[in-house]
């Protein structure tokens, strides 16, 4: 059985083989190649963060411009709804 994940969240989401579970989150930023089995928080804080011109190095202008144009995809609501998937635990 194939996981419903909404279309505008699926981006976020690389699932496992059998399509029934979350296996990691990843950032949608081209070419950035985060990803992350802490959760769909994680990805938002990750956003968050390398958008921030006041993060020193941490900073990413494609993340800052991403994070303009993209800001509201991954609100705390989606986030909750993310979270709530069937997702691998942190210990596979």
């Amino acid at each position: 059985m194939a996981l419903e994940i909404p279309e505008n969240l699926r981006k976020f989401c690389i699932l496992t083989e059998t399509q029934d579970c979350i296996d990691q989150f990843a950032c949608p930023v081209e070419g950035c190649g985060y990803t992350t089995r802490l959760g769909p928080g994680a990805i938002r804080m990750h956003l968050l963060l390398k958008s921030d011109p006041t993060c020193g190095n941490r900073y990413c202008k494609d993340h800052e411009l991403y994070y303009e144009s993209h800001g509201d995809e991954l609100g705390l609501d989606d986030v909750r709804k993310l979270a709530s998937l069937p997702k691998i635990d942190l210990g596979h």
